[in-house]
């Protein structure tokens, strides 16, 4: 057991050397950009993240989400005549069942004034994937349709930009514009002080980030799962891949019975799976909307096993800090705040 703690000590250690001096070079060619991350309430309550971009000059309000790849633009955001079509027509879909489709082009595209020419998807189509023809594309009018907008007819947004590490067919528009590695930090409930999304951080603010244990550390992985535990109190961990994912407004246990302990009030913990000393993790209380932190247990045809979707709950208690170049994602605990989720572990135990 000490030589496996050792082990993993300098494996983080490696990784952190890693994250504070991988990129110099091209940090001196790409300066740190810095960029509002806007919280915008749905009409039923549902939290969404913006980040306004530029798509060929024209600034535009665009879903931030983590749980997806690729910058995705419904019609008449673009002129036509100013896209070129560079890719094939495609289908994409996403957890609630809807899927975009239409070809894919490239033009100018700009976050922060960090800008390259850049593919993305036009979208000539909207529907329900078969295994949940009841998604939310179902309810609405496709003129009325918005992005993120949970069916609601005029909510949700022009586009989406999917900025996770996964593979796909359409590449992460961060990488396409020349980000090497960016940091989130969503806004809180209660707090005044904005989000904001750092694109080419410095190696002072990569530091003190802890790597987290991937689900599957392969490049060709199919998703951005990191190793993590779900347990109420009283109640045994259920440990499986576990998705952070900022376009997911709650906790979901996919494909697992749920016990009777998931009531609302209870307390449990979300631990990302390293040593149980130095292990990393959240203590929140279920059903709680200060910390996003409502709890389902769904089942879904369309993934293999136990999966955990955490939702919301890391960025509360964490800055997470991405970079593509390692396939690394990491950590940093936030302050606390008011009836919220904390950090616990590791040398911020609570």
């Amino acid at each position: 057991m000490v030589r496996q703690k050792t082990a993993f000590i300098l494996r983080c250690l490696a990784v952190s050397g890693l994250l504070a001096a991988s990129h110099s070079a091209a940090q001196a060619q790409s300066a740190s950009v810095q960029v509002p991350i806007r919280e915008v309430d749905l009409s039923d309550g549902t939290r969404r993240y913006v980040v306004t971009i530029e798509i060929d000059g024209h600034r535009i309000d665009a879903g931030l989400d983590t749980g997806s790849v690729g910058l995705r633009v419904l019609p008449g955001v673009v002129d036509t005549a100013a896209t070129m079509t560079v890719g094939p027509v495609q289908r994409y879909s996403y957890g609630a069942g809807t899927f975009l489709e239409g070809p894919v082009v490239r033009t100018a595209v700009s976050v922060g004034g960090l800008q390259n020419g850049g593919r993305w998807q036009i979208i000539r189509a909207i529907g329900c994937s078969a295994a949940r023809p009841d998604c939310p594309a179902a309810h609405v009018d496709p003129r009325k349709f918005g992005i993120q907008g949970n069916g609601l007819a005029g909510e949700g947004f022009r586009a989406i930009l999917g900025v996770g590490l996964a593979n796909a067919d359409l590449p992460n528009p961060f990488q396409e514009i020349g980000a090497h590695r960016w940091i989130i930090e969503l806004p809180r409930p209660g707090e005044t002080s904005g989000g904001r999304l750092i694109l080419n951080p410095s190696d002072e603010q990569v530091a003190g980030f802890t790597p987290l244990l991937l689900a599957d550390p392969q490049r060709s992985r199919a998703n951005d799962a990191v190793r993590a535990c779900l347990e109420h109190d009283g109640g045994k961990p259920i440990c499986a891949p576990t998705l952070i994912d900022s376009g997911a407004p709650g906790i979901e246990l996919v494909n697992h019975r749920a016990d009777a302990g998931w009531t609302e009030g209870v307390s449990a913990r979300l631990t990302f799976e390293q040593h149980a000393d130095t292990a990393l993790g959240i203590r929140f209380s279920v059903g709680r909307r200060a910390q996003a932190s409502r709890f389902d247990a769904v089942a879904d045809p369309r993934v293999d096993g136990v999966r955990i979707r955490s939702g919301l709950l890391t960025y509360f208690a964490y800055d997470v800090l991405y970079d593509p170049d390692y396939g690394t994602i990491a950590v940093k605990p936030r302050p606390a705040y008011l009836n919220g989720v904390a950090a616990v572990g590791g040398d911020h135990s609570n």
